[in-house]
């Protein structure tokens, strides 16, 4: 490991050592397409902000411009779905792709970029075998062989624990490089508060302040931490499916399972009738549910109510992922539950099944 260590700080300080210029110049050339527009983009949330355009003239394009610091950005043509993510800084940066595989294209000129690459490199066999235990579990599965099926998710479990310590072992080996934050921005989604905090703060001041992925995992950090269990449930305050106001506190009193779902969500549909058998054993006894909705239509957030015979409280201000309550909450994915004790206290989260009769169980004792 220590050897690991010393040849990612090699590589940094080398990539540091060779960044030089004021300007970048992304020029590109895709096969397949030979005019049309192409789009450099930032992410914005989780939707693409254009930053500039140009006209692809024989599969070709440039851009040029500044960067303050190293970033993320996309390459996108009008008319396709798919996109180049790439790193750019103030260098000559070369992009080669076919139209019709986007996610496989070569870059070159960019530092960052094949810091980046080499943590790709790094995880080339632990993909490879994942597709082997995908490929043994579907087998396992079929044959209906349970004892197979385990044995797959153990192995899993054990390639998933060795990625994410190779995965913190690169940024810490990297931590002065905005591609350690965008690489641990995705890792943030398994680990807990504690652990997002201290890769957080390992990290560099100057990747702190101008990397727009670490101050994302600050901002987790900062609203997780005001959500965690012993802490106070945040007040949510949004219209029911007739349009009237209703707060949270208005449950006080009773153990409430704030459930964050949609009806576009299809493990959130698989989990209602566990939640049904739930609240029909349990509302009698002094527990309430309150569905928080991610959806967009009105409509179809109604018909998934009716139809999966969601006889609890309902509300929702129809933003998607923009919904206040999941941001206040940091839901990042669904189904997402908070159970929520008689004094209004977080007693529990993201438990569902067994597990969250239990919880409540506890609770009501």
């Amino acid at each position: 490991m220590r050897n690991l260590f010393l040849a990612f700080l090699a590589v940094s300080l080398f990539f540091v050592s060779c960044d030089s210029g004021n300007k970048y110049t992304v020029s590109g050339k895709i096969a397949g397409v030979t005019e049309g527009k192409v789009y450099l983009n930032k992410l914005n949330g989780r939707e693409f902000a254009k930053v500039d355009s140009a006209d692809l003239v024989d599969g070709g394009f440039t851009f040029t411009g500044t960067v303050a610091n190293p970033d993320v950005r996309y390459i996108t043509i009008e008319g396709e779905r798919a996109s180049i993510m790439f790193f750019i800084e103030n260098a000559k940066i070369q992009i080669n792709a076919d139209v019709a595989k986007m996610k496989e294209a070569e870059v070159t000129g960019s530092s960052s970029q094949n810091l980046y690459k080499s943590f790709e490199e790094m995880l080339e066999d632990g993909k490879v075998k994942e597709m082997e235990l995908r490929a043994r579990y579907k087998e396992a599965a079929q044959a209906k062989n349970q004892a197979a099926i385990d044995s797959v998710m153990t192995e899993y479990d054990a390639l998933q624990t060795e990625r994410n310590e190779k995965t913190k072992e690169f940024i810490k080996a990297n931590n002065q490089s905005v591609v350690a934050a965008y690489i641990a921005w995705p890792l943030s989604y398994q680990l807990d508060v504690n652990d997002m905090e201290n890769i957080y703060n390992s990290f560099g001041e100057s990747v702190k302040q101008n990397s727009s992925f670490a101050a994302k995992i600050k901002a987790k950090i900062d609203v997780l931490k005001k959500v965690a269990i012993g802490q106070p449930a945040p007040e949510i305050t949004l219209n029911t499916p007739e349009g009237e106001p209703f707060s949270l506190s208005s449950l006080k009193g009773k153990v409430v399972v704030i459930d964050f779902w949609a009806s576009w969500c299809g493990p959130c549909r698989r989990e209602n009738p566990h939640m049904v058998g739930i609240y029909k054993e349990m509302h009698d006894k002094g527990v309430e549910f309150l569905g928080v909705s991610l959806d967009k239509e009105k409509e179809a957030w109604l018909k998934a109510i009716e139809k999966d015979g969601l006889i609890w409280k309902h509300v929702s201000d129809l933003k998607y992922w923009d919904s206040a309550a999941a941001k206040l909450y940091g839901v990042n994915g669904i189904p997402h539950t908070v159970v929520v004790d008689k004094n209004g206290i977080i007693a529990a989260k993201k438990v569902f099944g067994k597990e969250l009769k239990a919880e409540i169980e506890k609770l009501l004792n």
